[in-house]
């Protein structure tokens, strides 16, 4: 086990970081067994990279995924599962119904959602043309567009920046295609929660909102720090789903870490951007880690 963990997890790791200290591309990796062609930087590719307005940009877009996904995916996962849960009878019919995302590819769902958001002919168009609410709105900050889903539905201006509105629009998307793992990971939690409790509680006159807030929520404890663990990591190396539908466009309005990595590293093959890829990939790890750490501390413990 120590020398597949070695080989497999250790070394790659081990030489993700050393490479992210030299300059090198694709066509001419950088190569430990060649240290002629060695072109070190030191810490040059993190400098650069932290001091790129690009990749704040691009740190920004996922900060808003990293806020509204998780909570999303969270509170209405929660919701489902609970009103699954007071209903036996359709309980299976409703799970199956939000679970049947997950069995098709991020991929798949961006194609299926560039077709929702299509200007021309996409079901949400032609939801507002009918519902007659295609409208836009630009009160202090805000500035939206209805319609105009993945070009320039608006922005939040916050004096120093601006929070594109189109992330919105993608995370949307990711939030249909991931809510099936929140709703079975409550579904699960729910089946702990003893029904004696239950009918203890409404007995003594407790109300539906009172069952939920003081018996269920407090048993989901668990099931909220997994999910929104979890939630957390998808958002911060989400690429599928924004490059299927807008590949990080327009310009650079819904370009977010994992899509900016890609473009360093792939798009241009013979340009020395690795490094700075690779830099970006470990900053990306350190947080990812930084993340994971409430769930890392629970399993932990619960091994103990």
């Amino acid at each position: 086990m120590l020398a597949i963990f070695t080989l497999f997890y250790l070394w790659p790791a081990f030489n993700t970081l050393v490479g992210s200290t030299f300059r090198w591309g694709l066509l001419n990796p950088w190569n430990i067994a060649r240290p002629d062609d060695w072109d070190f930087v030191g810490l040059q590719n993190y400098v650069d990279t932290l001091s790129s307005a690009r990749f704040w940009n691009a740190v920004l877009n996922t900060g808003l995924w990293l806020v509204v996904f998780p909570v999303m995916v969270t509170l209405v996962s929660m919701l489902v599962s609970i009103l699954i849960w007071q209903t036996p009878r359709a309980g299976a019919a409703f799970r199956t119904v939000f679970i049947l995302p997950m069995t098709i590819s991020l991929a798949a769902a961006g194609v299926i959602w560039t077709f929702m958001y299509d200007p021309d002919f996409g079901v949400l168009t032609r939801f507002v043309e009918w519902a007659g609410i295609d409208f836009g709105v630009d009160w202090g900050p805000l500035h939206f567009q209805t319609s105009q889903w993945l070009s320039d539905p608006g922005v939040i201006d916050l004096g120093f920046s601006q929070i594109r509105l189109i992330n919105l629009s993608l995370i949307v998307a990711g939030f249909w295609a991931f809510t099936g793992f929140g709703v079975i990971t409550f579904t699960a939690g729910l089946t702990a929660v003893s029904e004696e409790l239950v009918e203890a509680a409404r007995v003594d006159g407790a109300t539906a909102r009172q069952v939920i807030r003081h018996i269920l929520v407090p048993q989901l404890k668990g099931p909220v720090t997994i999910v929104g663990t979890i939630s957390v990591i998808f958002a911060l190396r989400t690429f599928d789903v924004v490059w299927v539908i807008t590949q990080g466009g327009p310009a650079q309005d819904s370009e977010v870490l994992a899509v900016l990595l890609w473009k360093q590293a792939f798009v241009f093959l013979d340009s020395p951007q690795a490094g700075l890829a690779t830099a970006l990939a470990i900053i990306m790890s350190i947080v990812l880690i930084v993340g994971a750490w409430p769930y890392l501390r629970d399993l932990t413990r619960e091994q103990r």
